[in-house]
């Protein structure tokens, strides 16, 4: 066993402080709003250290270690181009500020306002089904690491000398946890359970960080990768324009990855309680810019540490040979291919760090997979009642009947994820894997969604084509990548096709290229068939307006107007009346940051394209990235912590006082939030409005 008592302690007092936290939020959970959505009172702090923790999870560390020990600093450099147009949108409030108007509890009951109920019931369905054959692997990729990590046996005795199978009661354990997370304290207890544990990772990432850097010369990190850059020019882990042949992951994977950021913005609904739990739209906005910063250290440890592990067990030297060597012996006894690359980095990093940092890592990897279990439960649970479910009945969940279904829901996610996780084999690395699933619904919902958000013109009929088109064309790549060795055979009979009887034992279209070509289709569809459907049936433009509760309809206690007097440029950028001073300057910051690194992008390019820059040059350039980055980790986790402690208290003060809405339940009533007529001013002035539009139509 790799782990020491006072490795275990550290996990042990860490799990010990987020049950007493969890036990204290219980008490500001009293109706569905505040278990889906903490009736809408979150700030920006807490939000953006809260999702961020919550999207990272295990399972995405362990795809990060994967995806950087195969390409390098590569991913880093296309995250450059990424953050601009992140940025951008952003600045736009793209998707998310317009859904945070909506006041939806979840992205189905948006559809059933912008569309009909029987596409929000289709919509909610694809969107948990997806969601839940995604997350089936992540328990399986977690109780893994730790097997590896913390160096457990196979099997244990228990009472009476019982023998238990390790992997099956990490599974368990985990899976009863999360659950008892979600349940317990719903959205209130998730995001603060989550900030704290975000918090926690960020400082620990930084110490682990230091630690690496210190212990090895930097020389001693670079010389392999130089090495390897010159041995295998076409797949170099130091320049990102030499990695044609990386498998899975070369320049076309990034660039698809830059097309869903625009088009899958807000689809994905794992954490899609923070997407509604926002005090106001402009809080929601804010906290997207506050995510590129939030990040900043997590990128730098998730990208350090496989470039690390990959050295090591590249280098010469007695030190590195005996590292080396220990990790070979316990990556030959496990059989499974894919397996075994998952497990390289956590071996690896657990024979770098001393005592009480492996049990600090094992404490980050705990809570990375805690948040993410109880935020996707509660997010699919979620979804499974309010969208599948709660739609086809007549007379709404009482408020108490209601959290109950909910918390039920959510234990049968944890129990089909249990199951899928010791049934499923997985064949490619997590992040194929990730975008092969969550195409299922991806691939069709961007169309709906900015669609259904930003035109007038889109119709009912153009959802459910782009919706089912993304479907169909996802499920069939997941059933070819499945079983392409059994039907391979007969494919290549039947079609003579190349490329089929090229690939005899595997299916030669992985998960980012099929989300692709679902993207592109279910795009082109939703125009075409809107554009169409309106002009034979004429019916009339949709009322954004009303759905985005602007003019007449808006709620004014969302919306404090600070200063009146914007610039035209920087209207441009997003800026509102909401806009306090020190918001201007957060944007301002940002804008700096990502443009800046935007700029080293292209300025890296044009030196590609007049005649290349030499291995050394870029292995350079890493090592100042990397300082930067260690430093403004520092600075961003203290403000941070201030930030999100003061939206904890301000938070709870608000759950204290405000009045709860029982019809704000998620339901929609004659095309409207069923808790909409308590929130908006004038209310009856307008529904005698919209009766006289609707008898003239």
């Amino acid at each position: 066993m790799n782990l020491t008592a006072l490795d275990w302690s550290i996990v042990g007092l860490l799990l010990i402080g987020l049950v007493a936290m969890l036990l204290y939020c219980q008490r500001y959970v009293r109706s569905t709003a505040d278990f889906l959505a903490a009736n809408r009172c979150a700030g920006r702090y807490i939000l953006a250290i809260a999702q961020g923790i919550a999207g990272l999870g295990a399972i995405s560390v362990v795809a990060f270690f994967e995806q950087y020990y195969a390409a390098g600093f590569s991913p880093d450099w296309w995250g450059m181009l990424y953050g601009p147009v992140g940025m951008l949108l952003a600045a736009m409030g793209w998707v998310y500020f317009r859904f945070r108007e909506t006041r939806a509890l979840t992205m189905a009951q948006f559809f059933e306002v912008r569309y009909s109920r029987n596409f929000r019931i289709f919509a909610g369905f694809l969107a948990f089904a997806s969601g839940l054959v995604n997350y089936g692997i992540f328990p399986a990729v977690t109780a893994r690491f730790f097997i590896y990590y913390c160096g457990l046996p196979a099997t244990y005795s228990w009472f009476f000398g019982i023998e238990l199978d390790t992997y099956i009661s990490l599974l368990a354990f985990m899976m009863f946890m999360g659950a008892f997370f979600a349940i317990c304290g719903g959205q209130v207890a998730i995001m603060v359970t989550d900030f704290i544990q975000g918090i926690f990772c960020n400082i620990v990432f930084l110490v682990i960080l230091l630690y690496l850097i210190f212990r090895f010369d930097l020389s001693n990190i670079f010389d392999p990768l130089l090495v390897q850059s010159a041995e295998n020019p076409d797949a170099s882990m130091l320049n990102p324009f030499h990695t044609g042949s990386t498998k899975g992951f070369n320049y076309f994977f990034y660039l698809i990855g830059l097309f869903s950021t625009f088009y899958g913005a807000g689809a994905w609904l794992g954490a899609q309680g923070y997407a509604v739990s926002a005090k106001s739209a402009h809080e929601a906005k804010m906290a997207t810019f506050l995510g590129t910063w939030r990040g900043i250290a997590q990128a730098a440890l998730l990208m350090f540490i496989p470039i690390v592990a990959y050295a090591v067990m590249h280098q010469s030297g007695a030190e590195f040979t005996a590292i080396s060597d220990s990790v070979n012996n316990t990556l030959a006894s496990i059989p499974d291919s894919t397996i075994r690359t998952q497990a390289t980095v956590p071996i690896t990093l657990v024979n770098l760090l001393p005592p009480g940092l492996i049990g600090v890592f094992a404490a980050v990897m705990f809570a990375a997979a805690l948040s993410t279990d109880n935020t996707y439960m509660h997010s699919w649970g979620s979804i499974l009642i309010q969208d599948v479910i709660m739609p086809f009945r007549s007379k709404p969940f009482g408020p108490k009947a209601h959290l109950w279904v909910l918390r039920a829901a959510i234990v049968g996610v944890a129990l089909f994820a249990f199951c899928f996780s010791i049934v499923f084999k997985q064949t490619q690395y997590i992040l194929l894997f990730f975008a092969l699933t969550g195409a299922i619904f991806l691939g069709g919902a961007g169309s709906a969604i900015i669609g259904g958000l930003y035109t007038r013109t889109g119709t009912t009929l153009g959802a459910w084509v782009a919706m089912s088109s993304g479907a169909i064309l996802s499920v069939t790549s997941v059933l070819l990548g499945t079983f392409w060795e059994d039907w391979q055979p007969g494919l290549a009979r039947m079609t003579q096709w190349q490329w089929v009887i090229n690939n005899p034992k595997e299916f030669p279209i992985d998960g980012q290229v099929t989300y692709f070509f679902a993207m592109v289709t279910a795009l082109s569809l939703y125009i075409i068939v809107s554009v169409i459907d309106r002009a034979v049936t004429r019916a009339p433009l949709f009322n954004l307006e009303r759905m985005l509760h602007r003019g007449p309809w808006a709620v004014q206690s969302e919306h404090q107007e600070v200063c009146t007097n914007i610039p035209r440029i920087l209207r441009a950028f997003g800026v509102t009346p909401e806009f306090t001073r020190g918001d201007r300057w957060i944007l301002y910051l940002t804008l700096f940051w990502t443009f800046g690194w935007f700029a080293v992008f292209f300025i890296g390019l044009a030196s590609h394209i007049a005649g290349g820059v030499s291995d050394e040059v870029w292995a350079g350039f890493w090592k100042y990235r990397l300082v930067l980055i260690v430093f403004l980790g520092f600075v961003t986790t203290i403000w941070f912590l201030i930030g999100g402690v003061k939206n904890i208290y301000e938070m709870f003060g608000m759950l204290s006082k405000i009045v709860r809405n029982d019809s704000d339940d998620g339901r929609v009533v004659g095309g409207r939030n069923a808790g909409e007529t308590l929130i908006i001013d004038n209310v009856d002035a307008l529904l005698k409005e919209e009766e006289a539009e609707a008898q003239k139509k």
